[in-house]
């Protein structure tokens, strides 16, 4: 089954009938429903249904244009970009229609189709001596279609056969009610009677693909409308591949539009098209492929815009923890154009003049503001921002770092400073293994004073105090060993 919304034409294409046997297979009930939508869904009918009844083949025929349309549309459809003239294509399928219209009259009366219950449904499904697969399969899906004749509505509808066939899940027998459902469900009306709809879009694709997936629980079903659970239950226990793609060309159309996704903030909405995404990609490949791609890069892109900017901005100080945050951002988003607009942002941040003034907060301390610089060093540096940008910009941050290194004298109070001289090594120790000073010139500068602090005279007796067991002493001196590993101090 193809995993993905095909355009009129395409599917129209994929169903030129040549023989009556042509009309039942599963391409030409989709361009079926297609051309002759706007008569079948408005009486909540599908194509099936209209297959295998002489009733609604009648009424269809009877009912103004409908039929003519469906014929014209179909056969435009199918000689678009091809030397055969349209009134050729619409005078076969005339005579197809026709012939279909009359081995469905001669099937019915030879065998009229009665209502299924229960009780009768295990000799309908039993395979007769003799009897060809499609003879079976007509007159499964007439009996079945004179069920449903006089019921209103697709939640009635799909009721009825989630009740019959229930016991059948799992079973090959089942796929007739897979076919009649799933062509219940492809119209979006008969989607959202049986289902119901989320609070929001994402919502309702999430659902979708865990349904299709096979991991939404029954118990997990909304308890309105009460089809959703029995459909829950079905798909939790049979295999319905038809169903499933119907509910995965859904998934992927609400996929491309253009409403949110979520109610939430601007960065959380674009968090879960990042997660969606994810989401759907299946060995490597997105559903919908590069239709849906771009639709997600289109959203992606409406996110990210001199018109958002701020709103994911807020909460931001300095220009070094907005820079940070785009940063960020960008090792998570997909899109060339969010993808380049970030890095434009981030370039004209960092290109600001007298920035040394604003790459900090004025009001953090020198640890916080040094820890600062160092997060945005390691952000930039495993970033995939272009080399050369981004090398340009690491440098500056380095060079940032320095003069508050400088300006604060924040190694020189720490090194000369209050407390033990354990104390006051373990300091600059945390703020190595943190990360916070960039390697090269300033890690070197952070390391050298740590050195220094080992050095003197008291530091092993400061560091060892209230250690009086010999045990006690050895394992301290064994974790102190694996600390000073870790920031590259030893």
């Amino acid at each position: 089954m193809n995993d993905g919304p095909r355009s009129d034409v395409d599917v129209a294409k994929a169903a030129v009938c040549e023989e009556v046997a042509d009309f039942y297979t599963p391409a030409a009930r989709l361009a079926l429903g297609r051309a002759a939508g706007g008569f079948l869904y408005p009486q909540f009918l599908t194509p099936l249904e209209l297959l295998h009844s002489g009733d609604r083949q009648r009424q269809m025929a009877n009912a103004g244009t409908n039929a003519m349309q469906a014929v014209q549309k179909t056969a435009s459809w199918q000689v678009r970009g091809m030397s055969v003239p349209v009134s050729e294509r619409i005078r076969r399928l005339w005579e197809l229609t026709d012939a279909v219209q009359k081995e469905t009259a001669a099937r019915l009366e030879a065998e009229p189709p009665a209502a299924v219950t229960l009780s009768t449904l295990p000799d309908l499904l039993a395979r007769r001596p003799g009897e060809a697969e499609p003879d079976r399969s007509f007159r499964i899906f007439a009996s079945l279609a004179a069920t449903l004749a006089d019921l209103k509505g697709w939640a009635a509808k799909f009721a009825a056969l989630a009740e019959l066939g229930t016991g059948l899940a799992g079973l090959d027998t089942f796929s007739y009610f897979d076919a009649l459902i799933s062509e219940m469900l492809r119209p979006p009306t008969g989607l959202d009677a049986v289902l119901g709809r989320e609070e929001t879009i994402g919502d309702d694709i999430l659902r979708l693909l865990a349904l299709v997936d096979g991991t939404a629980r029954p118990e997990a079903a909304p308890a309105t409308p009460a089809t959703a659970r029995p459909l829950f239950s079905l798909l939790a226990s049979a295999a319905m591949p038809e169903t499933r793609a119907v509910l995965t060309e859904h998934a992927i159309q609400l996929a491309r539009s253009n409403e949110k996704f979520t109610r939430r903030p601007l960065a959380e909405e674009i968090a879960f098209v990042v997660d969606l995404r994810g989401r759907m990609t299946r060995d490597g490949t997105l559903l919908g492929g590069k239709e849906t791609q771009e639709a997600l890069d289109r959203r992606m892109a409406r996110a990210l815009s001199d018109q958002t900017i701020d709103m994911l901005m807020a909460g931001t100080e300095s220009v070094g923890e907005r820079v940070l945050r785009a940063v960020q951002l960008h090792g998570r988003i997909f899109g060339e154009d969010a993808l380049r607009y970030l890095e434009t942002y981030v370039a004209e941040l960092m290109g600001q003049p007298k920035l040394e003034r604003t790459i900090v907060p004025e009001g953090q301390s020198p640890r916080q503001r040094i820890k600062l610089l160092g997060k945005l060093h390691a952000a930039l540096a495993k970033s995939n921002i272009a080399i050369k940008t981004k090398e340009r910009l690491a440098n500056q941050v380095e060079r940032f770092q320095g003069d508050q290194l400088d300006q604060t004298g924040l190694l020189e109070k720490i090194g000369g400073g209050k407390g033990s001289t354990a104390e006051r090594l373990l300091k600059i120790v945390d703020l190595c293994r943190e990360g916070a000073f960039i390697e090269g010139a300033n890690a070197d500068r952070a390391r050298t004073v740590a050195r220094e602090l080992m050095k003197r005279p008291d530091f092993l007796e400061s560091y060892l105090a209230g250690a009086d067991q010999k045990g006690e002493r050895a394992a301290r001196l064994k974790e102190l060993q694996k600390l000073l590993v870790e920031a590259r101090i030893v």
